[in-house]
């Protein structure tokens, strides 16, 4: 199920998007949902973090991801190793950091086996570039969700 606010669409349950409209209609200009991406992108994030939003949120088709979420599921990988990867975060490595899916989050994690390849791969990506530069300007909830992982695993960013 969907629903379209401007340029934002939202998926998930029933409930899951009701609830997540209410959010943004409350807490977003009408200026914003048509007109500023980048800036839309870190206020969206910011509301799904404070409201535990669990629908899926895309702004002109690229998903909107969850700071607190992605963090989250960083940290644990860190402590527990990389059998307790996520669904979310696999998603957020695959579709956002230049990597292939590796078939399946199996395949990814055969691929990325501990915590000390993960850090390689977020300093030279499958691309051949960090993970940091190779986001469009407009990915600034990425950018931030990125530049914290960095400080997770101990990668200076590049300038």
């Amino acid at each position: 199920m969907n629903t379209k606010i401007g340029k934002i669409n939202i998926y998930g349950s029933v409930r899951e998007i009701e609830m997540a409209k209410a959010i943004l209609e409350q807490h977003l200009s009408a200026e914003l949902f048509n007109e500023n991406e980048s800036k839309a992108r870190i206020e969206i994030q910011k509301l799904m973090d404070e409201h535990n939003i669990k629908a899926t949120i895309l702004w002109d088709g690229n998903r909107v991801w969850s700071k607190k979420r992605i963090l989250k599921d960083v940290k644990t990988l860190i402590k527990r190793g990389m059998q307790v990867l996520s669904d979310y975060l696999y998603e957020f490595f695959h579709l956002c950091c230049g990597s292939i899916a590796h078939y399946d989050k199996q395949g990814w994690i055969s691929e990325y086996p501990d915590i000390n390849v993960v850090r390689n791969f977020f300093i030279r990506n499958e691309f051949g570039e960090s993970v940091l530069k190779w986001q469009p300007r407009w990915a600034t909830d990425r950018i931030e969700i990125i530049k914290e992982i960095y400080q997770f695993l101990g990668i200076k960013e590049q300038t």
